[in-house]
């Protein structure tokens, strides 16, 4: 027997290839399998996968290599376009905040933009690119749609100075209402904090019930300015160095360092009919 298989090598390879593709075929018909099916099975599966895998990651690298320039661009577009989004967003507010001018709506304001600065007297004095030819006249109130900024001290024929309400050198205090809930308390603007940023409303008296958080806006007396343009809101209030009446600090609600679209009240708020005039 051992003799026949050395002199018939060939022939027993080629049985043994014959039984191995027969148990192949029976284990495709059958549902289950027995050992030797699966052991063969098993054998040929790991052959595939020995042989596919790196046939398959070197089809997805290719892929990733051809795809991965789309993938780069697209992130870059997404993030354009969520940046242009945020700016859209941002502009819309501030557009929002300009367009919101109810307050002085009935005083026909004109829109003009601070055309010049002078840095040594940045908080004092602006000039804007509207004189008389646009209607402007002196101590018309000058705001934001934020709040009050100042008002006109000095018309040219197309451009005109406003004074700010942080200005040191005015010649009259500014007269505005604290409004305390119900109950307004009349005060006067005295002077600015430039280190602070804040207006100092002085000689209230200690009477007087007011918070941090009341809103500040202007009276409309002593003074050509309308009533009830919003000033700011009260931050602290101490009493002066006598105890004998109230300090007030307030934060204006426009930002006077960074001025650059104002509005002008053309309209003179003495000719306004008494129910528009009053405080509301």
């Amino acid at each position: 027997m051992l003799k026949f298989f050395k002199n018939n090598k060939l022939i027993v390879v080629f049985c043994a290839i014959i039984v191995f593709i027969a148990l192949i075929g029976l284990s495709i018909r059958s549902s289950t399998q027995s050992p030797p099916e699966q052991f063969i099975g098993d054998t040929v599966s790991t052959g595939q996968r020995i042989i596919s895998y790196p046939v398959n990651f070197v089809a997805g690298e290719i892929g990733n290599f051809f795809n991965s320039g789309d993938t780069k661009d697209n992130k870059a577009k997404i993030k354009q376009l969520e940046a242009e989004n945020e700016q859209l967003k941002a502009d819309n507010k501030k557009y929002k905040k300009e367009l919101n001018i109810k307050d002085i709506s009935k005083y026909e304001p004109i829109s003009s933009t601070v055309i010049a600065r002078n840095p040594d007297q940045w908080m004092n004095t602006v000039i804007i690119d509207k004189g008389a030819k646009s209607g402007i006249q002196n101590n018309m109130a000058v705001m934001t749609s934020q709040g009050l900024v100042g008002r006109v001290t000095k018309v040219n024929q197309f451009s005109a100075q406003v004074d700010l309400i942080s200005t040191n050198a005015r010649t009259g205090k500014l007269s505005v209402n604290i409004q305390h809930g119900d109950k307004k308390v009349f005060g006067l603007i005295d002077r600015y904090d430039s280190k602070k940023q804040e207006l100092i409303i002085s000689e209230v008296n200690n009477k007087n019930k007011i918070s941090a958080g009341d809103k500040v806006v202007t009276s409309g007396l002593g003074d050509q300015l309308p009533s009830n343009l919003y000033v700011g809101e009260v931050t602290q209030v101490e009493n002066d160095q006598y105890g004998l009446a109230k300090e007030l600090r307030v934060k204006t609600a426009a930002d006077l360092g960074d001025l650059n679209h104002v509005y002008i009240a053309k309209r003179d708020p003495k000719t306004l009919p008494d129910d528009e005039s009053r405080d509301e």
